[in-house]
């Protein structure tokens, strides 16, 4: 586990107020002192978003960073519905957090985000809740990408949605197989989110029958593009998809992804200041 590791788990656990309020300063710090220089071959890799002209290699190298950088917002530009963000504490800010008293207890970080206010609402809402699926229960494997490091617990929120949840089936998703586990009302299964084909890997009775649904997993974009097709083939009507932690700098993107979809789903768009949740509620 490297420093900035360590740092970012401390912070999470005994200071989140600091931790939502400073993710510019770490970001720019990270990017700066612990990143690595790569070379690659940018109008190749990145082929889609080239000119399609003849001319001086650089400046088609250029134009096809500029396209890259500024593709979502120009899309943003022209789509015809926008989602504002919200802030979590602004629209959810009483409650006695039971959950995420419980969330702490295990040691699931979803209280210093505050996702336990957002899903206390939606389990008042909804009232019964038969099946609610996440997606990443967590790996302390560091090689895989998204891991909690080896400090993690994993299965955390699991076992916090199932103490809640009294009467409700809990189930768990997740790349890394060595991790998985079934104990009382709680089952895992080896999921792929960037494979849309891992659905298939599901019993035939989730479809249409999961009343929430958690994309807690690789926290990227294709990887929550699929959740959101997953959402639309496992939902109940009027069940919800949660994605959290989405990196609040791409939030011109996810605009435009859900603009897409705005036929399919209600959606919500929320904000703790360091990072955002997309609250998305099944028509």
């Amino acid at each position: 586990m490297n420093f900035v590791s360590t740092i970012r788990i401390f912070l999470k656990k005994y200071f989140p107020f600091i931790y939502n309020n400073t993710s510019s300063l770490r970001r720019v710090i990270y990017l700066t002192f612990f990143t690595k220089k790569k070379s690659i071959n940018i109008l190749s890799t990145f082929e889609e978003f080239a000119p399609n002209v003849s001319g001086d290699e650089d400046l088609k190298t250029q134009n096809t960073i500029l396209n890259i950088q500024n593709f979502s917002k120009s899309i943003k530009q022209i789509q015809s519905s926008e989602y504002p963000l919200k802030n979590i504490y602004d629209e959810f800010g009483s409650s006695d957090r039971t959950l995420g008293q419980i969330f702490q207890n295990y040691g699931s970080d979803k209280k210093t985000h505050g996702y336990d206010l957002i899903y206390e609402s939606i389990f008042k809402e909804l009232r019964n809740i038969d099946l609610l699926i996440e997606i990443g229960i967590g790996t302390n494997n560091e090689k895989i990408l998204s891991n909690m490091s080896r400090k993690g617990k994993p299965g955390s929120s699991l076992r916090s949605f199932r103490d809640y949840l009294i009467n409700s089936q809990i189930i768990g998703l997740e790349f890394d197989s060595d991790v998985l586990f079934d104990e009382e009302r709680i089952n895992t299964f080896y999921f792929d989110q960037n494979q849309i084909e891992s659905l298939n890997l599901l019993p035939n009775d989730y479809l249409n029958s999961v009343d929430v649904l958690i994309d807690d997993g690789l926290h990227s974009i294709i990887a929550n593009i699929n959740s959101i097709y997953f959402a639309e083939k496992l939902l109940k009507k009027g069940g919800y998809l949660i994605i959290e932690d989405i990196s609040k700098y791409a939030e011109n993107i996810y605009n435009v992804i859900f603009h897409s979809v705005k036929e399919k789903f209600l959606i919500d768009f929320y904000t703790n200041n360091s990072c955002l949740v997309a609250v998305l509620k099944k028509i």
